[in-house]
């Protein structure tokens, strides 16, 4: 029995040996698609920020498992052509879609990890890693509809919506990521990452008959970041 004991123990320690944490943070660009079931979509994608932090664990060499807290901007463009009421051709102007001021998910991770170990060291100098994500996010918007002028004080005035915001609402989202991290040292690493998105959003917008109330969007963050690890065999 003690001898029991004392295998599993060794068992035990040997896994945890290997155990490795990573905490990054990452910044950089992000566009979305045009949304699906929805009335305004824009026919243009627009750039916007995206940001993440993410903690992930390697229970092995290969797998590793992760928690990401995201945030980006979701906004298209269009372009509408304008129309006197006598029928006669303004100009065409752009027209903002904002369907989120804030999109901030929440996502778990499960990767499988390809490590690249220096030369005469034992420990991981770079590595590539691939995976699926499933969570949430939560959509901060208020709503507003901007209006803009053309032909200003003259007799062919005319007044638009040049830019109009969704509701603010929720969802689910499925994701994949794939990235490279190099290491500078034991402890710090570059990163590298693009991780597009797939989210089902629900909002609380009862406008145009709640044409806008649901949609799903894909939305592309590209980012690099900063990451730091601890723990394990590094």
């Amino acid at each position: 029995m003690r001898s029991l004991f004392f295998g599993a123990a060794l068992l035990f320690l040997s896994g945890s040996v290997y155990a490795q944490f990573e905490i990054g943070l990452n910044g950089g660009i992000s566009t979305t698609t045009r949304p699906v079931k929805s009335l305004y979509t824009g026919n243009k994608n627009v750039w916007n920020y995206a940001a993440d932090l993410n903690f992930r664990y390697n229970f092995s060499e290969h797998w590793q498992v992760g928690l990401s807290a995201g945030m980006t901007k979701w906004q298209r463009k269009g372009e509408w052509e304008l129309t006197h009421t006598a029928g006669d051709s303004l100009s065409t102007e752009d027209v903002k879609f904002v369907l989120a001021q804030r999109a901030v998910s929440f996502a778990l991770q499960l990767n499988h990890v390809i490590p690249f170990y220096e030369r005469y060291e034992h420990y991981v100098k770079s590595q590539v890693y691939f995976g699926l994500s499933a969570g949430a996010v939560i959509v901060g918007n208020d709503g507003d509809v901007i209006y803009s002028k053309v032909n200003a004080n003259t007799p062919v005035e005319y007044t638009y919506t040049s830019e109009f915001h969704y509701e603010s609402g929720y969802g689910m989202l499925l994701g994949a990521q794939v990235g490279y991290t190099y290491y500078l040292n034991h402890r710090w690493g570059l990163n590298l990452e693009f991780a597009p998105k797939v989210a089902w959003v629900r909002t609380y917008d009862s406008r145009y008959a709640g044409a806008n109330n649901q949609y799903s969007v894909w939305y592309l963050p590209t980012t690099v970041g900063l990451h730091f690890r601890f723990g394990g065999d590094i």
